[in-house]
C-alpha cells in the first residue's frame, strides 16, 4: 500500500475497524503444529433520538439497539496447503420506540447462528475456496457488502429479523460458494455464488464473476458481472420483485494514481434485463476525490463526492429505477448509507436521486477522528421527492484496543414533497446517537 493510501486511511482508521478490529483482536485459544483455534467477540450498543420520524405519527423517536457475537475460527495447514472454518452466534435487538422509520418497533430480539462456513486455500495461495455462510464484500460494498438489513417488527409483513436496524450487525449471507484466484502479478479475481435469507431482500440468491488489476501505487481497478438468480416474489415488502433474472455490470476505480495524498474513487454501474414482464434499464455511478493536508496540524482531509442512482421513467416501458442491492457500511460513515438521517430513515436510499457530499475530517489525536458532513440530496426522472439537506458531525475515540466509542449529531431538512409528506411537516429534524462497540 502506497504512502497515500495510508494516509487516506487513517483518518477513517476507526470506522474501518468496526469491519476488522474483530479478527484483528482475535484470541488464540490453541496454536500447535500448524493447527490453529481462535475466539473472537464483536459487539455494540447505540441509544437513538430524533425530533421527527417517517411513520406518518407526529414526534420523535427514542430507541435503543444492541447486538454481540461471537466466532469460533479455525485454521489446520496440510502439505498441500490449509483448511479452515468458522462458526459464530449472534444476539441482538431494539427496545424503546423504534427506529425512526418504523422499521423496528422496539420489542424485537434474536439468537441465531451468523456464521457457519469452511474453506480450503492452496499452498502457493493461488486458489481459495470456502462454502457456507459467510460475508462477502465486492469492492468498497457499493453493490455488495454483505446481508446486512436487518428489520424488526411491521404490522402486515412478515420480515422481523431480531431488530438493531442501524447497526447492522448480521453480515453474513445464507448460503455461499466463493472462489477467490490470486496468481502472481497485478490480477486476481473473484467466482461467488450467494443466497440471502433476509425477508427483506426476499431470499435473493445471485452469482457473478469479479476481476481486479492491483496497483500497489497506483490503486486498484476492476470490473464485475453478476446476475440474479432468484427472488422470492411477493414476500417481505415486495420491493424487489424486479430484480429477478437482472443482469448488472460494475467499472469502479480506487487508489491514488501514485500522487501522494491524493484519494481518487469511482463507479459505474449497469443494470438491465430480467424475467419480469417490465424489463430494467437502470443505471449508478458516483465520482470521489479526496486529498490529506498531511503537513497540517491534525491532518485534515476534505472529500468530495457526487453520485447519481436512476429513477423510474414513466414514459417508458422499462424500469429505469435504480436497485441498490446489498449495500452497506464500509469505509467510514456515508459509504454507502449516505446521510445518517436520510439514508437510514427519511429517504432515498440509493434509488432515484442524486447526492452530493462533502466532507471534513480531523485527527487531533491518535486515538481520535472527528468529522464533519454535509449533504444535498435531489430527485432523479419520476422517482418520489425526497430531496433534502443534511449536516452530520461525528467522532470516532478508541478508548483502548477494545473499546470505540463514536457519538453523533445530524440536522436534516426535508425539502421535497414526498419526505414532508412522511413527515407530517417541513420541521428540522435533530438526530442525536451514540454507539460504544467492543472488539475481543
Amino acid at each position: 500500500m502506497n504512502k497515500n493510501n495510508s494516509t487516506f486511511l487513517k483518518v477513517n482508521t476507526l470506522a474501518a475497524s468496526v469491519m476488522l478490529a474483530g479478527a484483528i483482536q482475535a484470541a488464540p485459544i490453541y496454536e500447535q503444529e500448524g493447527k490453529t483455534l481462535e475466539f473472537n467477540v464483536e459487539a455494540m450498543a447505540g441509544v437513538f433520538s430524533t425530533d421527527e420520524n417517517y411513520t406518518g405519527v407526529a414526534g420523535g423517536n427514542d430507541w435503543q439497539e444492541a447486538y454481540i457475537k461471537g466466532d469460533l475460527v479455525g485454521r489446520n495447514a496440510l502439505d498441500s496447503g490449509a483448511v479452515y472454518g468458522g462458526l459464530g452466534l449472534i444476539a441482538l435487538g431494539t427496545r424503546g420506540d423504534g427506529d425512526a422509520a418504523g422499521l423496528t418497533a422496539g420489542d424485537e430480539s434474536e439468537l441465531k447462528i451468523e456464521n457457519a462456513f469452511v474453506g480450503w486455500q492452496s499452498a502457493d495461495g493461488l486458489f481459495d475456496l470456502s462454502l457456507g455462510r459467510q460475508q462477502f464484500m465486492l469492492g468498497d460494498g457499493f453493490l455488495i457488502a454483505g446481508d446486512a438489513i436487518s428489520l424488526g417488527d411491521i404490522p402486515g409483513a412478515d420480515v422481523d429479523r431480531g431488530g438493531a436496524y442501524y447497526l447492522a450487525g448480521q453480515k453474513s449471507f445464507d448460503k455461499t460458494a466463493v472462489l477467490k484466484v490470486d496468481p502472481q502479478g497485478a490480477l486476481r479475481g473473484d467466482l461467488f455464488w450467494l443466497q440471502s435469507d433476509n425477508p427483506y431482500h426476499q431470499n435473493t440468491e445471485l452469482a457473478g464473476i469479479n476481476i481486479e488489476l492491483v496497483d500497489d501505487l497506483k490503486g486498484t481497478l476492476g470490473l464485475s458481472y453478476m446476475t440474479v438468480l432468484d427472488v422470492d416474489a411477493g414476500t417481505g415488502l415486495g420491493a424487489w420483485d424486479q430484480r429477478d433474472g437482472m443482469d448488472i455490470v460494475s467499472l469502479r476505480g480506487q487508489g491514488s494514481m501514485g500522487v501522494e495524498n491524493l484519494f481518487l474513487s469511482f463507479e459505474y454501474v449497469d443494470e438491465s434485463g430480467g424475467d419480469t414482464a417490465i424489463t430494467n434499464d437502470a443505471s449508478a455511478w458516483y465520482v470521489e476525490a479526496g486529498w490529506t493536508f498531511a503537513d497540517m496540524p491534525w491532518s485534515p482531509n476534505v472529500n468530495y463526492r457526487h453520485a447519481v442512482f436512476s429513477g423510474d421513467d414513466s414514459s417508458t416501458a422499462k424500469n429505469e429505477a435504480f436497485d441498490p442491492l446489498f449495500f452497506g457500511f464500509t469505509r467510514g460513515f456515508g459509504t454507502w448509507f449516505q446521510g445518517e438521517v436520510a439514508s437510514n430513515y427519511a429517504g432515498p436510499a440509493n434509488s432515484g436521486n442524486d447526492v452530493d457530499r462533502i466532507e471534513l475530517t480531523l485527527q487531533p489525536r491518535e486515538d481520535l477522528t472527528v468529522g464533519l458532513q454535509y449533504w444535498e440530496f435531489g430527485k432523479q426522472n419520476d422517482a418520489a421527492d425526497h430531496s433534502g439537506s443534511e449536516i452530520d458531525l461525528y467522532a470516532l475515540w478508541s478508548i483502548n484496543d477494545n473499546f470505540i466509542f463514536s457519538p453523533m449529531v445530524g440536522y436534516y431538512k426535508p425539502d421535497g414533497a414526498d419526505v414532508i409528506t412522511a413527515q407530517g411537516n417541513d420541521d428540522s429534524n435533530l438526530y442525536l446517537q451514540g454507539v460504544l462497540m467492543y472488539f475481543f
